[in-house]
C-alpha cells in the first residue's frame, strides 16, 4: 500500500523512443525530446509525445516529472495527489451544485475524510432536489 515513485529526470532521460506513460488519464507513447527557448530567452526542455488518439503534443520536461508515471494502472490521490494502484483506493462521489464525479483517495491515510473536511460544500452523498 506504498505510492508508486515519482518519475526522476535520469529515469525520463533513458526511457526509450516508444515508452509508454500514464499523463493524468490517459496513456501516452514518447516520441522524442528536444529544447525551446521561449521569450524570456530561457532555454526548456521539452518532451514530445503522441496521445492515446493519435495526436502529437509536447509538455515541458518538468511537467512530464510532476504528472507522469509508468505505472499504467496507477490512480491519483484526489487530496494528497499522491499515485497508488487502484486497489489502494477508495473511491468516493464528490458533488459540486452543477455535477457529481468520481474521485479516487487513499485508502491507509484517511485522504477522503481529509477532503471533505476541507471543502464542507462538496457533500459525500448525492444531492436531492427538496420540492
Amino acid at each position: 500500500m506504498q505510492p508508486y515513485e515519482r518519475l526522476t529526470a535520469d529515469r525520463l532521460a533513458s526511457l526509450p523512443a516508444g515508452s509508454r506513460l500514464k499523463l493524468g488519464g490517459q496513456i501516452i507513447k514518447l516520441t522524442g525530446r528536444g529544447s525551446f527557448t521561449n521569450g524570456a530567452g530561457r532555454t526548456l526542455n521539452m518532451i514530445e509525445y503522441v496521445d492515446s488518439r493519435g495526436v502529437p503534443g509536447s509538455f515541458e520536461e518538468s511537467i512530464i516529472l510532476d504528472s507522469a508515471t509508468e505505472h499504467l494502472n496507477s490512480v491519483m490521490c484526489a487530496y494528497c495527489g499522491a499515485r497508488r494502484h487502484v486497489k489502494d483506493c477508495i473511491v468516493r462521489a464528490v458533488s459540486t451544485y452543477m455535477t457529481t464525479s468520481q474521485s479516487h483517495f487513499c485508502e491507509d491515510k484517511g485522504c477522503a475524510e481529509r477532503y471533505f473536511r476541507m471543502n464542507p460544500g462538496r457533500s459525500k452523498a448525492a444531492r436531492r432536489n427538496k420540492w
